[in-house]
């Protein structure tokens, strides 16, 4: 049973992971759309979400910032900034301009997407963490879920999408309530009094003790985003473009399949807890691959209705796909100290963005090689039981690990040196 003040603590991180689901998604449900209007087709809509994901290259930098000032400054400076590039992403004049605004708003969405797990971390309980995990990653889709059904009903409006966009400005105006009940981390605070935030540097992250989970976080920090852009990415613009159904048939089949994901994150902390953050990751991982292929080999002429066939694979990447980042996200977060918390998280990013960059640019030429979307999608979605193994078989199990060891282990080795 979680404390009344991390119930509070749950509440506000889950709002801001809402916020973030919201305009992670609008790019993705818009892609039927944004074909339409900047006139592309398979292999030019997956080299524009490839420049769009080199945005995510700068939240290394404010990441490493979060580490310095503190993680409530830095969030509430990241929803401050996304009103206007919201605003300036609805009144894009034409393809240049819409992606050279995604860049800079990418990079704040990732760093959205990295502070509140560490947030989650280090306000809850050793026995409570994996579950906040699973109920903050549910708001995220739940976030997502209502960016989907707003995209599919503005299909009908002029400038459909943009008015979509034009609404999640309006996140900026929660900023003066987040100002007087968002607190500071108290583990940044000890940290910051100790004076580990002031002497950490990057390059503790490849000394003796972190190396190999570094680089393996990295691995699978890059992997994990590269099959979710690879194959999530393009839920509604498969069953569209290539079976012939109306966008409003595939926004229901994503809404009905997608469904699953909302008990994939408290299956995810659950299970992350009672088997561990390693096997949970491999064995969702897996049946990932399984369930991406199965969806992307629906034929148009599906008995009865290709819907009916779509379902049960987006149902089952949903839940693996959801379930399988809570325990990625607590490892990650709980495998370093809070001085550099933040820091691996934004390394983390990079490797995200590298990933997700990779799978745009790969699912262009793959598609343009093997044919369309779907093979490249069923090719690069080996990728995820690819991260399983290396996240099994290279980082230790943090199930029952209290965060304060590693405080203890970063102090020790900056006093050594």
């Amino acid at each position: 049973m979680s404390k009344p003040g991390e119930t509070r603590a749950i509440a506000l991180l889950a709002g801001l992971m809402a916020y973030w689901g919201f305009t992670d998604g609008l790019n993705a449900a818009a892609a039927p759309f944004l074909a339409r209007e900047f006139g592309l087709d398979d292999v030019g809509i997956s080299r524009m979400f490839g420049w769009i994901s080199i945005g995510a290259l700068g939240t290394y930098v404010l990441a490493r910032w979060a580490d310095r000032a503190g993680r409530r400054r830095v969030l509430l400076w990241t929803i401050l900034l996304m009103g206007p590039l919201c605003i300036f992403t609805a009144v894009a004049p034409g393809l240049g301009g819409f992606i050279g605004v995604q860049i800079f708003t990418q990079a704040f969405k990732g760093l959205l997407v990295i502070l509140v797990p560490v947030m989650v971390t280090e306000s809850l309980s050793l026995e409570t963490r994996a579950r906040g995990h699973g109920w903050v990653g549910l708001a995220g889709t739940l976030g997502g879920g209502l960016g989907l059904i707003l995209v599919a009903g503005s299909e009908t409006l002029p400038g459909t999408w943009r008015w979509v966009w034009g609404a999640a400005a309006a996140g900026t105006l929660a900023v003066p309530f987040l100002r007087r009940v968002l607190p500071e981390s108290q583990h940044f605070e000890r940290a910051s009094e100790a004076g580990q935030t002031a002497t950490a540097m990057a390059r503790h992250l490849l000394g003796q003790r972190y190396r190999r989970r570094t680089i393996a976080v990295l691995i699978v920090s890059g992997l994990f985003p590269m099959v979710i852009a690879a194959t999530q990415t393009w839920l509604i613009y498969f069953p569209v473009q290539h079976l012939g159904l109306e966008p409003a048939i595939a926004t229901a089949v994503v809404i009905l399949g997608g469904g699953l994901a909302l008990a994939g994150f408290p299956l995810g902390g659950h299970l992350s807890e009672r088997w561990g953050r390693r096997p949970t990751f491999l064995i969702t991982s897996v049946l990932f691959f399984g369930a991406a292929w199965a969806f992307y080999h629906v034929p148009r002429d599906f008995p009865v209705h290709p819907a009916l066939g779509l379902i049960p694979g987006i149902a089952a990447m949903s839940l693996c796909s959801s379930a399988g980042v809570v325990p990625l996200r607590a490892a990650v977060s709980e495998l370093f100290p809070t001085a550099l918390r933040a820091t691996i998280s934004g390394g983390a990013a990079i490797a995200t963005a590298l990933g997700a960059i990779t799978a745009y640019f790969a699912s262009s030429a793959l598609s343009a090689w093997l044919g369309g979307l779907p093979a490249a999608a069923s090719l690069l979605a080996l990728g995820m039981p690819t991260a399983g193994i290396i996240f099994f078989l290279a980082l230790p199990e943090t199930r029952g690990q209290a965060i304060e060891a590693e405080d203890a282990a970063l102090s020790q080795e900056t006093s050594e040196r």
